[in-house]
């Protein structure tokens, strides 16, 4: 069985922290607006009760101040709601009633009246909670008590109080959270620039220790990888070097001393050898930029490209326009957009230049008319060296390095490039690169300092 997962958003820092600050203010102040309403609850019955109790007392005292023929006049005036008067003649013998109001209100009369009230009876007729008290031989005082609940804070206004409280405490949340989790933000967006360009601009360390920290190790990482990459490419330009000069004795040598049957095929196979070296090379270097950048319209860089593969004599057109440049090296850009427009028309026979803007991002989309590529190749045909072509010619086949000096120089120019097959048939490579800020040109020069 599949195990569940959270959406998205759920998934992020921020979501959980927020999540089980509020869970947690939602019990907490539940628990603690339940406790002050049975507190305050049991606080005002107790007032309620005990203004009752000496209203009832006060009642008793002034009938009994009064004739017994004006007492009844009086009754309608002391009605208060929610409880009444009412006056029978003798005594009101009831069997005694357990109503928590009566019970509780003749309790505080005792306490406070003491014997002064005489003898105070619990009745009920039925389910007719009074008090009876006594007036004098002739008369008894009854106290009748209406439904009406003790008034108490209603339930809305409770969950409007938690309500505003959890959005405060969301919008605190939010801050606090957005703020401790910056740097790991800004952790997270170097290590995708890193990705794309090794000579990035390196973390500021500072912050929190672990946030320090962290940035301490990711620049040495980044350090690591760059001396890495820079050995690399130093031994192959070495090897390279080494080798061009054996290449050469091997080539005058097959021009000159080789049978006339085999000559040209030794010659072939010396250039070819010669190739590969310097597109293994020309790979290795293709992962940072040595060329200084400059601001490059790309409308008249891709037309001219277009015309100079007319003038080869393959089928290319540019169609659309985009105003923004871009800050680039020209020459490996224009070699990335190269490598691109050959495959096209090795594979496809001709090629397509389409210019837009989408997103904030220049868009170049390079579409053929050739077989396409199975999709779970798409990505695949990036890899160094991958042929899906298998022959071992070079021109059907090419070094399998094309696509990856492509895609690396896209990425040290802060951009990348990817494969899609048409809806009609064909291949679509669409290159999207950022356009030119003053930041992005301060970071490039920077990088091109470095390196």
């Amino acid at each position: 069985m599949k195990k569940p997962t959270l959406p998205r958003a759920m998934r992020s820092l921020t979501a959980r922290v927020m999540l089980i600050l509020v869970l947690a203010t939602v019990f907490i102040q539940a628990a603690s607006f339940i406790a002050v309403l049975a507190v305050s609850a049991r606080a005002g019955r107790a007032q309620m009760y005990a203004f009752m109790s000496a209203d009832v007392a006060f009642v008793q005292r002034f009938l009994r101040s009064l004739p017994p023929d004006q007492r009844g006049i009086w009754l309608k005036n002391l009605d208060r709601g929610y409880y009444g008067f009412e006056l029978i003649q003798g005594a009101s013998p009831a069997p005694r009633c357990t109503h928590p109001h009566a019970t509780e209100l003749a309790d505080s009369l005792h306490a406070q009246a003491g014997q002064n009230l005489g003898a105070v009876a619990l009745c009920a007729i039925p389910d007719q909670p009074f008090l009876s008290l006594p007036i004098d031989q002739e008369q008894t005082l009854l106290v009748h008590f209406g439904e009406r609940p003790l008034s108490l804070p209603s339930l809305s206004t409770g969950f409007a109080y938690l309500a505003v409280l959890c959005l405060a405490v969301m919008l605190v949340a939010w801050l606090a959270v957005r703020q401790t989790t910056r740097p790991l933000s800004r952790l997270a967006t170097a290590a995708k620039a890193l990705g794309r360009d090794l000579h990035a601009p390196p973390l500021p360390e500072n912050g929190p220790v672990e946030v320090a920290r962290a940035a301490h190790a990711f620049n040495a990482m980044q350090r690591a990888i760059q001396r890495h990459v820079a050995e690399r490419t130093e031994i192959l330009a070495a090897i390279s070097h080494d080798l061009k000069t054996p290449l050469t004795r091997l080539r005058l040598r097959a021009e000159n001393h080789a049978p006339a049957q085999q000559r040209e095929r030794f010659v072939a196979d010396i250039d070819a050898m010669r190739a590969m070296i310097q597109d293994g090379l020309d790979y290795a270097e293709s992962a940072s930029l040595r060329e200084p950048r400059q601001l490059l319209n790309l409308g008249p860089l891709c037309e001219a490209m277009a015309e100079d593969m007319r003038d080869a004599g393959q089928n290319c057109v540019c169609q659309g326009e985009v105003q923004p440049p871009v800050h680039a090296a020209p020459r490996a850009l224009r070699r990335a957009l190269q490598n691109l427009l050959d495959n096209a028309v090795r594979y496809g026979q001709q090629a397509r230049i389409r210019l837009s803007e989408e997103n904030g991002q220049i868009v170049i989309g390079i579409e053929d008319e050739g077989p396409g590529i199975p999709p779970d190749q798409l990505e695949r045909v990036f890899d160094p060296f991958l042929r899906l072509e298998m022959s071992r010619n070079r021109d059907t086949g090419g070094s399998g390095l094309g696509l990856s000096i492509a895609r690396n120089l896209l990425r040290a120019h802060g951009g990348d490039v990817r494969l899609s097959n048409l809806t009609h048939g064909g291949l679509r490579a669409e290159v999207r690169l950022p356009p030119a800020t003053e930041q992005a040109e301060g970071a490039g020069d920077a990088a091109d300092n470095r390196a």
